[in-house]
């Protein structure tokens, strides 16, 4: 990788080394810096090659934020917050939507405009969008979780005085719910915000790179901001599943008073470290970003290098002047048959793969009782296979058998059909066990009245923490031990 990654650095599109004084042949307003401060020895990073370093940076924290942390931290998320599948699946699907919102107007209007700021803002935006996501952990409480054990006072016991105060713990189960809706909303803000965020650099930035390079190293460029993009998901899920074996509030309380391990159901991790760190990297790769010259030295020369290449000099297209312009632009896209096939095509994919990236965890963790650290890095490294590896193997194989578009499209066809002939395996999973008043019936019980029965009805149980009992002889699993009549937990050689 480092090999590569040497011999890309250096490419050269203009025939001048790094350091090289070019004061005297660039103009003012294509040199490196913000506003008028424009230091010379800045000028070396005022080449393509640099900007499509920033970039690489970029998307890799892009894709360990959004795609990779997100998607890791969703069931600590579900069972801190009291959240749905639905609700988790909301929130990934907010920054979807907040970038829908912005892409055809961001892609419309920006091209005559200054890009390499609008792709600044938006990296700022993203930093703000991080940090109100991260909000729930550091303006609520504590994590509150109940554990059985041996002094009998804990509520996932059965207890009569449980019963008593059962009015009262339901009206602080009331008032926790109605601060977990507003957690929930911070979430949708801040994923908004970093979808609107990271609109333009996949719009403007990769047009960036098209319009101040020559044309046969742009497709070699823009691969390697995707390859960037693919391996920070990868590792998104590995640090997303590590960062799950501290407890949440680590920041908070002493590790060591902490009764749980990262085995237990009600354990929680700390979801919000893989946050802050993607707020500090995109405050960092915004500043270098900012720094880029409307038009980098070199771009006149390029544009007549295009009209020479070009098959015909003739324009078709719709200049972005107004928003009266932009109906009649949209209608001519969406007349290119061939474009609207290839974007339902490829919508179609995203439907399975960000749906998988979203609950793949999850369904690792519960049925197929894999704990979140264990998961995160078995995602990471499927995706690093998977996405990385597939990157690197559908290039070789257009180039080494010379594909044109209709080539291209056989061989993407192809992997589709070997992928829908591999998905029954999705159909595999471990038997759930049997609980009583949700899947079986409490003995006496001839329909199901929930939870609750006549053996446990007085013990005041709470849902409010899951810890599950099972009984081997009739192999069934009670929620908790309170639902289960226990009054009283014994310890054999360390275990409950």
């Amino acid at each position: 990788m480092h090999g590569h990654m040497n011999e890309w650095v250096s490419v050269s599109l203009t025939g001048t080394t790094p350091g090289e004084d070019c004061e005297n042949t660039v103009q003012e307003d294509e040199k490196y810096g913000c506003f008028t401060i424009k230091p010379r020895h800045l000028q070396r990073f005022n080449t393509i090659r640099w900007h499509v370093f920033w970039q690489c940076v970029f998307n890799f924290f892009e894709g360990f934020q959004v795609n990779g942390i997100i998607n890791a931290i969703l069931p600590a998320l579900e069972k801190r917050y009291a959240l749905s599948s639905f609700q988790s699946g909301l929130i990934t699907s907010s920054n979807e939507f907040g970038a829908f919102l912005c892409y055809v107007f961001i892609g419309y209007f920006g091209e005559q405009r200054h890009k390499p700021r609008i792709l600044g803002i938006g990296i700022f935006l993203m930093s703000i969008g991080c940090l109100i996501f991260s909000l729930p952990h550091f303006i609520g409480g504590k994590y509150e979780y109940t554990v059985s054990d041996t002094s009998n006072a804990s509520d996932n016991l059965c207890n009569k005085q449980n019963y008593v105060n059962s009015s009262k713990r339901e009206s602080n189960v009331v008032e926790a719910q109605n601060s977990n809706t507003a957690m929930y909303a911070l979430f949708l803000i801040g994923q908004i915000l970093t979808g609107v965020g990271a609109s333009p650099m996949f719009t403007l930035g990769l047009t960036y790179i098209d319009e101040n390079c020559k044309p046969k190293l742009a497709s070699f460029y823009i691969s390697w901001t995707f390859c960037f993009a693919a391996i920070g998901v990868a590792v998104g899920y590995i640090v997303g599943g590590q960062v799950l074996r501290l407890f949440v509030d680590i920041n908070r309380v002493d590790p060591s008073s902490v009764h749980l391990t990262s085995m237990d159901p009600q354990w929680v991790g700390a979801w919000w470290i893989g946050t802050i760190i993607s707020i500090g990297a995109f405050l960092i790769v915004a500043f270098p970003i900012l720094g880029y010259p409307k038009r980098l030295p070199g771009y006149q020369q390029l544009q007549q290098i295009r009209r020479s290449e070009a098959h015909t000099s003739t324009d078709n297209g719709v200049v972005a002047q107004s928003m009266k312009d932009f109906p009649k632009a949209l209608l001519k896209l969406l007349r290119n048959t061939p474009f609207l096939l290839v974007s339902l095509a490829g919508t179609m994919e995203f439907l399975v793969i960000e749906g998988l990236a979203t609950f793949g965890m999850k369904i690792l963790h519960q049925r197929f009782n894999v704990d979140l650290p264990t998961a995160g890095m078995a995602f990471g490294i499927v995706t690093i296979i998977g996405s990385s590896g597939g990157m690197l193997l559908g290039g070789y194989l257009v180039k080494r058998f010379q594909l044109k578009c209709c080539g291209i499209m056989r061989l993407c066809g192809g992997f589709m059909l070997i992928s829908l002939m591999l998905s029954p395996a999705f159909l595999l999973y471990c038997p759930s066990p049997f609980i009583p008043g949700v899947s079986v019936l409490y003995p006496g019980q001839n329909t199901y009245e929930g939870l609750s029965s006549r053996c446990n009805e007085e013990c005041g149980c709470t849902t409010a923490s899951f810890e599950p009992v099972c009984s081997v002889r009739d192999k069934i699993m009670f929620f908790n031990p309170c639902f289960a009549g226990c009054d009283l937990v014994m310890q054999a050689n360390g275990s409950k």
